[in-house]
Order: structure tokens, then sequence, then C-alpha cells
């Protein structure tokens, strides 16, 4: 049987906007050129004299060859008046990096399957994403080649379309669908390690459907306690590695986040998470009212970018949902901190407020590390106390 294609309706719809992109990223990015484009790049007519200064020499490999020497605003120099690419525009896309090439796209090969997606740290693909009603629309085709590979794990498989199950089709808000996941991963690792038989994983799913259609999972959700300690300690640690780690944090688009940050959590008050979630319910909820499956999209999102509950560093599916889990709570701080800024929330704030966070979050190997610290720091080692961190005061969206 061929191979397949699967693409949500997000990579299908998404064209860059070139210009008229917020956080353009021909701005402040490493932006690496292999052997043969930057051979091409230095002899072309048009482009030479450009390219006499544009490049710094790596020679890491053929594929990473030299690096663009960005200017002092951090511009690529190849960028034109007119904030065009003038390598695009004089020697045509094939001319181009292979970075340049494929960013914001990406596709992962599971099972011999072809899964494409889109990096969220696009503010395009972020408001896609996050609002356009085709973005889930899932289209899937035979590829035409019939590649062999090793068969996806069927205990991956089986977690991965349970999870999307329990987000797409249970009632009570994303944070008890995060919940009804977290208990189903459980059962994961024990599939995973062999200790339980593989039938286990349709046993817990039909369970937990149960136990959320009876008010039970309601119940447990709203019996967890509000921790502001561990709530602290993982913003604090978060944020502040977010900002050394990110390559445009002397923008104004990042202090613009920064600054509302600063406004609920600065040394005064110790940053106390309660000044945070107390935005979250009297500012951002009610901006957000109108945009109810905002977090369920983000979930989803994850889900299928990700192969959820797998990670690019093949880490276990316990760490795979609790690094989820921070996730949200760090976007639902900077929606707090945007909202009270504001007194309420935009089209273009909400983007802002993924998207930022995705810039370091999907392309700094070191900020996941130290995220995975952070939940070790805050005692983050079950299911009850991931979803803690979700909680405040007051009931949420």
């Amino acid at each position: 049987m061929d191979n397949l294609i699967i693409k949500p309706g997000y990579v299908t719809l998404f064209q860059c906007i070139g210009p008229e992109c917020e956080d353009s990223c021909c701005n402040d990015w490493r932006i690496s050129f292999d052997k043969k484009s930057y051979k091409n790049t230095i002899k072309h007519p048009l482009l030479a004299t450009t390219a006499k200064t544009a490049f710094i020499e790596t020679k890491k490999s053929a594929n990473d060859w030299a690096d663009i020497r960005l200017n002092e605003q951090g511009v690529c120099p190849f960028v034109n008046e007119q904030k065009l690419c003038d390598v695009h525009a004089k020697a045509g896309v094939q001319a181009l990096s292979h970075t340049c090439k494929t960013y914001p796209r990406i596709h992962k090969v599971i099972g011999g399957n072809k899964h494409e997606s889109l990096y969220l740290s696009c503010p395009e693909v972020a408001r896609l994403v996050l609002f356009n009603p085709d973005a889930f629309q899932f289209n899937t085709n035979r590829s035409g080649t019939k590649q062999s590979s090793s068969p996806s794990p069927l205990w991956l498989e089986k977690t991965h379309e349970s999870c999307i199950d329990l987000l797409v089709n249970m009632k009570g808000g994303w944070q008890q669908a995060l919940l009804a996941i977290g208990l189903l991963i459980k059962v994961c690792d024990q599939v995973r390690q062999n200790t339980l038989p593989i039938e286990e994983l349709d046993k817990r799913l039909q369970q937990l459907k149960l136990y959320a259609e009876s008010g039970a999972l309601a119940e447990q959700y709203e019996k967890l306690p509000y921790t502001p300690p561990p709530q602290m300690h993982a913003f604090i640690t978060v944020h502040n590695e977010l900002c050394k780690s990110h390559s445009r944090g002397a923008r104004a688009r990042f202090t613009t986040l920064n600054e509302a940050v600063g406004v609920l959590c600065n040394e005064e008050n110790e940053y106390h998470i309660d000044a945070l979630n107390q935005a979250w319910t009297e500012h951002a909820a009610p901006a957000l009212a109108g945009h109810s499956e905002l977090f369920e999209r983000y979930i989803l999102y994850s889900i299928y970018h990700n192969h959820f509950p797998l990670l690019d560093s093949q880490q276990p599916s316990w760490e795979a949902f609790r690094l989820l889990v921070l996730d949200c709570f760090m976007i639902r701080c900077y929606l707090s901190a945007i909202a009270f800024k504001n007194k309420g929330l935009s089209e273009s704030d909400i983007v802002m407020c993924f998207q930022i966070y995705q810039v370091v979050r999907q392309h700094k190997i070191e900020f996941v590390k130290s995220m995975s610290a952070t939940l070790q720091e805050c005692g983050i080692d079950s299911v009850p106390a991931a979803i803690c961190l979700l909680k405040t005061q007051a009931l949420i969206l």
C-alpha cells in the first residue's frame, strides 16, 4: 500500500504575507545556507555585491555551510526596501537556502506516512490555527511511493487518536480534557513499558468518557486545590528563561509582552501569581468569551504537530503531557497580563501571546530542557499536580 500524506487545513491555507508580517522571519533568526545555495548566491551577478559581506562561512556540513550575517538592525542583508527577499526576487525560489524555502513548513514521517505541519512561531500560522474555521479540516492522500519503514507502535497510535477523541468530544472545557488526557497517559506509559496489555488503552478511554458523562471528572477537577507556590515558581523560572533565550528580546513586540508581565509581576510584589490569576478571571476570560475554543485549538494543534504523546527528543509520554500543561499555563498567564494592560484582548493580542512564546518553545532545545527541570523543581510528578497549574481561585473557561 502507498504511504500517505496527511495535511491539515492550516497547511493548505497558509500563504506568507511578506512585508505585512508583524514578526518577520527575515529578522533576528539564524539563517543557514547549504553549500550549493551559498555558492550559487555569491556567484549570481545580481546578488554577488551584497553576498560579499552577507555571509559567515561555518562549513559545519554540506547542509550547513554558511550563516547570514544580520545587519545592525538584526535584518537579513538580502531584504530590500519593500521588505521582500532579493534572493527570491532576483534568482527565484530555487536559489533560496533550505531554511528560507521551507520555514514555517515542517513534516514528520511516522510509520512511513508523512504528517505535514507549520511552526506556530510564525504569526500568520498562529492566526490560522487559532481562528480559521477550516484550520483542522484534514486531507489524506496517497503519496505514490511505497517506502518500507518501521510501523508506528500500536500504543502510540492508539493513545494519539484517543487524546484527540477526548479533546474533541468531551464537554466541560479544555482543563478537564487535559485532566482526562493525563489519566490516559498514565495507562499509556504502562502499556509502553509492557506492564499492561494494549487492550487497557481502549478500556481506559471508555472509562474516561463515562467518567466525564457522569460528571465525576468535573467533580474531580473542581476538588483540585489552587496552589500558588508551584505556579509562581514555574512562571518566574520559565518566563525568565524565555527572556534570556528569545532572539527578539529587544524588539517592541517582545518588550510589549514583557512590560505587561512587569505591571503585574515585579520585584515589589515578588511575582505573586495571584495578580495574574485575578487578571485572568476579571479581564482575560471575559475577553475570550467569543473565542471559547481557543485553547482546544492550541491543544489539538500540539497533539497533531508533535504527534503527541511523542516529543522530538523521544522522551516518555508522561513528559510530553507535563510540557503541554506547562505550555497552556504559560500562555494563559501571558494572555492575562496583556488583558490587564489593555483592558481586553484583540485578535492581534491573542496571536502575539501564543506566537512569541513559540519562537523559543519550538526552536530552542535548551529551553525545553529547562522547562522539564522546572517541572521537577515544582514537584509536578502526578496528573493532579500538573492540572493544579491551571487552577485559579475562580471558575475559568
